[in-house]
């Protein structure tokens, strides 16, 4: 006997426990929401709902009291035009499909990651989009939460336990630096202004590994480990050409990001090195910016806002049906030559030594 009939009003717990489905699947299904839901997972809902009697007019009700309909985004940093391209991204694609989202800057800061996950926790928001300078290390204590059922999204990292999307690994690095041995550059230094963060650290390893792989010297005399502003970035820069000082330095110095490249040309502007006569500069995000500095930077373009989109479409859809495998995207990387980089020129003089 139905539970209809047994005198007892169903409720969408009802519709989706006999469906073997979430309530926010439930409610999805009867309000026609625009999300990817599998046919067959359609009809059971439908079939559930027929079998207990379940009024259609409930499931509004139910999916106002039970999901508030926002994401939460965690991003590391404001000034980054790389993370505001990819949170653009998520916002738009959320927009597009009856979500709003909260947005919370937590600074690289393990302390205001964590918060943001209790956040999830208090139901604040129906789902965690995090982009964490930690990568999964804070989820390993989140497995509670996790087998909850709670919806959190990967964005730069990967973890098999939760959907993730991240750029596309290793061949964006290669790109940059068999750009820059084409161009006859065997000194390579880099100014890596995320030192601290472990999610980020993989980039310098891999371009180093590239960089033998390659045939090219590897000097830790060439490489600065710095915070991630343009300030640490700047400071960095000029430590290096002061240590290269009336010795042998790089011809190239490949920026961690964007963000600190700007720093980084700055820099040499101040050093009197010219760029790229004497030193190539390379950076990766192909920020809206980076066309526009002096000159222009050669970057590598990871498709930030897409991340951003495809991360949201992601978490749209496991709320939608949360027993499917977690899924792993990536974008794709793709090198934009401007004008910060040239050929390398040996029979110049020492950078920041004198110059005639």
């Amino acid at each position: 006997m139905g539970i209809a009939q047994r005198g007892k009003r169903p409720t969408s717990g009802d519709v989706a426990r006999v469906a073997g489905v979430s309530r926010t699947t439930v409610s999805y299904v009867l309000n026609d929401v625009p999300v990817m839901i599998p046919e067959e997972t359609r009809a059971r809902v439908r079939a559930a709902v027929d079998e207990l009697g379940y009024h259609p007019h409930e499931a509004a009700r139910s999916l106002r009291s039970q999901a508030s309909r926002i994401i939460g985004l965690a991003i590391p940093e404001a000034a980054n035009a790389h993370h505001q391209d990819t949170a653009n991204g998520v916002e738009a694609y959320a927009r597009d499909h009856g979500y709003s989202v909260f947005r919370s800057i937590t600074n690289f800061q393990f302390a205001e990651e964590r918060r943001c996950v209790q956040w999830l926790r208090e139901r604040r928001f129906d789902a965690l989009i995090l982009s964490s300078g930690l990568g999964s290390a804070l989820l390993d204590d989140m497995d509670a939460l996790l087998a909850q059922g709670a919806v959190i999204t990967g964005l730069g990292f990967d973890d098999p336990r939760i959907d993730a999307v991240r750029q596309e690994p290793v061949s964006g690095e290669r790109q940059a630096l068999r750009h820059l041995a084409d161009l006859g550059h065997r000194r390579i230094g880099h100014i890596y202004g995320v030192a601290d963060q472990d999610v980020y650290r993989a980039r310098l390893d891999t371009c180093l590994q590239i960089q033998r792989a390659l045939g090219l010297p590897v000097s830790d005399d060439w490489v600065r480990r710095c915070g991630p502003t343009p300030d640490e970035g700047y400071r960095a820069t000029r430590d290096l050409l002061s240590a290269c000082a009336g010795g042998e330095g790089p011809t190239a110095l490949v920026a961690v990001n964007d963000l600190v490249a700007g720093a980084v040309l700055a820099a040499l502007h101040a050093e009197g090195v010219a760029i790229p006569g004497e030193m190539s500069v390379i950076s990766f995000d192909n920020t809206s910016l980076s066309a526009y500095t002096v000159p222009p930077l050669t970057t590598v373009d990871c498709e930030a806002r897409a991340m951003g989109e495809r991360a949201a479409r992601l978490t749209i859809e496991r709320l939608a049906d949360p027993s499917r495998a977690p899924v792993h995207l990536e974008t794709r990387a793709r090198l934009v030559v401007r004008g910060s980089t040239g050929p390398a020129v040996d029979d110049q003089p020492p950078h920041g030594g004198e110059r005639g």
